[in-house]
């Protein structure tokens, strides 16, 4: 498979993904975003702002707003850190627990669905697969690979790749 191909099925996993969570957080009020930080909420409680957007490589302002919103819907609680007032840990409402087993099924299920066909020597590759290249792009140093980007009529930069 070549790389567009590759390039597009991560955007169709994505865009359909976030289309199955939305639907089924409907009911909760909850958008995506909201759904995935109350998820990593629920994985590691006591969280700080800067923790939870660091540790899913959101943009502090997306997870202000969301942690706001999760807390306004009565999903999340912040306490203050006892030795640096600045700092708010986040942890899951009891409305929340309430919910957490059906919250969690929702990823349950739509993995489920996507592994149906897969035999599961494809499953723990494809897995493998993703473990590797979540590792990577975490690590990745953005303006270093723009800056590695050919442009046009500068050859200074490199030239395309040959698979392309």
């Amino acid at each position: 498979m070549d790389d567009m191909n590759i390039s597009r099925c991560f955007s169709v996993l994505h865009r359909r993904s976030q289309l199955f969570v939305t639907a089924a957080c409907e009911r909760l009020q909850l958008t995506y975003s909201e759904y995935v930080l109350l998820m990593r909420v629920f994985a590691v409680e006591g969280l700080s702002q800067d923790e939870l957007a660091a540790c899913l490589f959101m943009d502090k302002a997306i997870v202000t707003r969301s942690v706001a919103l999760l807390e306004k819907k009565g999903m999340i609680q912040r306490a203050t850190d006892s030795t640096d007032r600045r700092v708010r840990h986040i942890y899951p409402t009891e409305r929340a627990k309430a919910e957490k087993e059906y919250l969690e099924s929702i990823i349950y299920t739509w993995v489920d669905y996507l592994q149906q066909d897969m035999t599961a020597k494809e499953i723990d590759a494809m897995t493998k697969g993703f473990l590797l290249a979540t590792e990577r792009a975490g690590r990745a140093n953005i303006a270093e690979l723009v800056r590695k980007l050919p442009v046009k009529g500068d050859d200074s930069h490199g030239a395309y790749p040959e698979s392309h």
